[in-house]
């Protein structure tokens, strides 16, 4: 067997890819296994590292579950976003849409490991929550602005965006766990228009 360098021996360049194999196995490995049933040695494998270089990266399996969470999620996504909204509401709730069916099917498999883990699991539930979070907060912002300008009728922002981001999660679900996307096999890019249309028809001053 090939001995596996001492990260210590490594420049700094080096140990940053080390990290971010690290993390890409992590995401990969937790996503198709599961919390559980993924192992620090399986993790290392994938990594090309020996267990003991990754507990020099990350104390313990939670802490590296929790830094690939971090790195993948939403909090960079959700301050590189906002800062792209222009104001145009209909165009802004397009661009946030195609996001979230984005994250929703490039993230399936950690979605579909924290619902069934959820029980067993609080922290790493926890953790795979903050995502979704910071993006309905970002999006509750972005909708208070809009009402405090009056394009958006009176209502409460938090609850505006739990259900926009609602809609997409349930059409994710149906067609990712019982196989039925419904909407007429309408492509992702109708699915994104429709249900932004009729949030739109649900929110704007005047009712259209």
């Amino acid at each position: 067997m090939t001995a596996r360098p001492d990260d210590r021996e490594q420049p700094e360049p080096g140990r940053e890819r080390t990290r971010q194999r690290i993390l890409e196995a992590a995401l990969r490995l937790f996503g198709e296994q599961g919390y559980a049933r993924t192992t620090t040695r399986a993790l290392a494998e994938a990594a090309g590292i020996t267990e003991m270089t990754l507990f020099r990266y990350y104390e313990s399996k939670e802490k590296l579950f929790e830094a690939a969470a971090e790195q993948y999620g939403g909090p960079a996504v959700a301050g590189d976003l906002e800062k792209q909204l222009t104001g145009n509401y209909r165009e802004d709730l397009l661009r946030l849409g195609h996001l979230f069916m984005h994250i929703l099917s490039e993230r399936k498999d950690a979605i579909r490991m924290m619902l069934c883990e959820a029980s067993h699991f609080p922290d790493v539930t926890k953790v795979l929550a903050q995502n979704p979070r910071t993006l309905r907060e970002m999006l509750a912002r972005y909708l208070q602005r809009q009402i405090d300008a009056g394009r958006v009728r009176p209502l409460d922002a938090a609850a505006a965006a739990h259900i926009f981001w609602g809609m997409f999660l349930s059409y994710h679900l149906s067609a990712d766990w019982l196989d039925e996307p419904g909407m007429g096999g309408a492509s992702s890019e109708e699915v994104v228009m429709r249900f932004v249309d009729i949030f739109i028809n649900g929110t704007l001053e005047g009712g259209n």
